[in-house]
């Protein structure tokens, strides 16, 4: 190898190791250890509103949404063996509860492989909208919101964020959210 080609190789490392990443900017997981995990609540807790608004819309009436339209909604995680959180990234998918209590939702949701089963997936994308709680820069907070104040799967959120409509037919719904309510 050249010297000049290791001379810039090695100031190429030297720059991305020394480069400081902000917070929330989603590069890697950080390490399990009690500051860590303090961290990670800190940092979700400047993301919750002081109180749960009074007047939030449904899921079904997110549904209907135009994209970049700004929305409060409430909506519930649906069971466990769906997987609504995302343990990497504060994302989560909300449903109706009226529409997971509808018993072909609740039969089909009760798969044991629903987290990648087809039919439920159907139905997730028909029923579900897709919540990313995001920071200043746009990036999805590196934290699960899983166990955060008591949050699991059945759980209601209210969630304040912007419409973004997915997929080839723009029917599935996502919202990017700078603040939530668990509870």
């Amino acid at each position: 190898m050249k010297p000049w080609c290791l001379m810039s190789f090695v100031a190429v490392v030297l720059l991305g190791c020394s480069e400081t990443k902000p917070e929330g900017h989603g590069h890697g997981k950080p390490e399990a250890t009690p500051s860590a995990a303090k961290t990670n609540v800190n940092l979700i807790e400047s993301y919750v509103m002081a109180q749960k608004p009074e007047k939030t819309l449904s899921v079904a009436e997110v549904l209907t949404k135009a994209e970049g339209e700004k929305v409060v909604f409430t909506g519930r995680t649906p069971p466990e063996n769906v997987k609504p959180f995302n343990t990497a990234v504060a994302a989560v998918i909300l449903m109706a509860p009226q529409d997971l209590e509808r018993d072909e939702i609740k039969t089909e949701l009760a798969c044991e492989e629903a987290a990648t089963c087809a039919m439920c997936k159907k139905i997730l994308d028909q029923y579900s909208i897709k919540v990313e709680i995001v920071g200043a820069n746009g990036a999805v907070l590196p934290t699960s919101l899983e166990g955060f104040q008591g949050l699991k799967p059945g759980s209601s959120i209210t969630v304040e964020g912007e419409v973004k409509r997915e997929g080839k037919d723009k029917k599935i719904v996502r919202v990017v959210a700078k603040k939530f309510y668990p509870g």
